[in-house]
């Protein structure tokens, strides 16, 4: 199916809606706090239905284009919303609307709730920008920028923990920034072109060695946000510094933007056919499997829960960078729909740690046993979550390891379903002792000193999203083959990419 360009405003209004909000709506609504969240709830759902709305059209062939500013005779900045694109821009959108209503809650009686709220709204600006970039630059403006506007909200709490974690955080960040603006002028360089077209920019006849050098570039620069072993040690400590609706957002979206971006030049910068003419995904594969293993490994001996959360973030995006390396389609269909699945139901974790954390204090392992008892919703979404993370049938996780495994046969790779149940088997060690102590264990000292509550555990506001998020995680997994979820999405941009 040849794809139909159309142009659109679209794209421009799913990046300038949350700008709209920070400017606009958090200065005019000081003092007046319900205001600005019905203010900024209105923006989240209205960047949720311009997301929405590219997926009927994106699977009927359409391809969204909107240019915006011309930088050189050469070089516009522009939108283009396709497959996957679509799949990102949907996926944050969504996150962000239940990690801001979450917020509500959380937030209540921190300070400087007006910063927060302003941050974490343009950071969803440049997030879409991301997703429908059309070209390298355009691509790394929008990243960069979400990248440094994450710096406020990894710092917000100002404790010397989150000063420290901060600052590893923009170190690695700007190394990354560095090596991927490098690769993009050497593409440039190369190609006189830097378009993100299915067809790839980049040909043999421009030197088997210089376009290894720009590959790698590329790779350790979006690695550093895709938290690839060894290029991941901002993460663990940057999750448990950030206030817990954003650590949702930092591990579903952020993280997943450097293996989006990853995507982006292994499918629309390189292509397929050239990538296997360099010989250099097995390299990629190798890196993605130990990814996957090894951080694992380091989330079973974590005591802080968000910081064993951050580490299965580390593991679960090496699946996803598994799956392009193997460069079969079934195997990016799986790492595509990984992405969307993971932001969900790690999201869902990282909510229950928030709402342990506010209501009860808890941010240790080891004084979660008997939770239960006092927060039965809270402990019965972690438990959800947590098959789902190990890929337990029917739930999300198990629809993308399950499509990664066919890509693994497809790739004639089995040793690598040893990785994939590997992660899973571990995933059940660093996840499932903490549901068995909340729920069989007696109650720790920080449980049994949790006053009594009438009602529900917490409130709405932090309940509602973190139910919402649970649903999805369900509903990924039972309904995952209907047209229009994001496994459709999935499948049509692996099967583009390997045309």
């Amino acid at each position: 199916m040849e794809a139909r360009i159309v142009s659109s405003l679209l794209p421009p209004a799913a990046f300038l809606l949350p700008i709209i909000g920070a400017v606009a709506i958090i200065p005019l609504t000081k003092g007046a706090e319900r205001l600005r969240r019905i203010g900024l709830a209105v923006v989240c759902v209205l960047n949720v239905v311009a997301a929405a709305s590219f997926v009927p059209g994106v699977l009927a062939g359409n391809v969204y284009e909107t240019y915006i500013l011309q930088i050189t005779p050469k070089i516009w900045m522009y939108f283009r919303v396709d497959a996957m694109g679509a799949l990102f821009g949907l996926t944050a959108a969504v996150l962000w609307l239940i990690a801001l209503v979450y917020s509500f809650g959380y937030m209540e009686g921190e300070h400087r709730p007006g910063r927060y709220y302003a941050f974490f709204i343009l950071a969803l600006a440049w997030t879409m920008g991301v997703a429908y970039a059309g070209n390298l630059l355009t691509f790394l403006i929008f990243y960069e920028m979400f990248s440094i506007l994450t710096y406020p909200l990894i710092v917000h709490e100002e404790t010397p923990e989150a000063i420290a974690a901060g600052t590893k955080y923009i170190v690695y960040i700007l190394v990354g920034g560095s090596l991927v603006l490098l690769a993009i002028v050497f593409t440039f360089f190369l190609a006189g072109n830097q378009a993100l077209t299915p067809a790839g920019l980049l040909t043999l006849e421009m030197g088997r060695k210089n376009l290894i050098a720009v590959f790698w570039c590329f790779i350790a620069g979006f690695g550093v946000k895709a938290a690839l072993v060894p290029l991941h040690g901002w993460v663990p400590d940057a999750h448990p510094a950030a206030p817990a609706p954003f650590s949702a957002v930092l591990s579903g979206v952020m993280v997943a933007a450097g293996s989006f971006g990853i995507m982006r030049v292994v499918y629309s910068v390189f292509g397929v056919a050239l990538l296997r003419e360099l010989d250099v995904m097995r390299w990629l594969a190798y890196i993605a499997g130990f990814t996957v293993v090894f951080a694992a490994l380091l989330a079973v001996n974590q005591e802080n829960l968000k910081r064993r959360l951050a580490y299965s973030t580390i593991s679960q995006m090496g699946y996803a960078a598994l799956g392009v390396a193997l460069l079969t389609e079934q195997a990016t269909t799986g790492a595509l729909v990984h992405i969307t699945n993971h932001a969900f139901m790690k999201g869902a974790l990282f909510l229950c740690a928030g709402l342990l954390i506010k209501r009860a204090g808890i941010r240790n392992v080891r004084d979660i046993s008997g939770i239960a008892q006092k927060m039965p919703i809270t402990s019965a979404a972690f438990a959800i979550a947590a098959l789902s993370m190990i890929g337990t049938p029917p739930l999300s996780g198990f629809v993308s390891k399950w499509y990664l495994g066919l890509g693994m046969l497809d790739a004639d790779q089995p040793l690598y379903l040893a990785v994939l149940l590997g992660g899973a088997l571990l995933a059940a060690v660093y996840l499932l002792p903490i549901v068995y102590a909340a729920y069989f264990k007696p109650p720790s000292a920080a449980v049994l000193a949790l006053p009594e509550r009438s009602g529900l555990e917490a409130p709405l506001t932090m309940l509602v999203p973190l139910v919402a998020a649970i649903v999805l995680t369900i509903a990924l997994g039972l309904v995952s083959s209907v047209q229009g979820m994001p496994l459709s999405l999935a499948r049509l941009a692996a099967a583009i990419a390997f045309k």
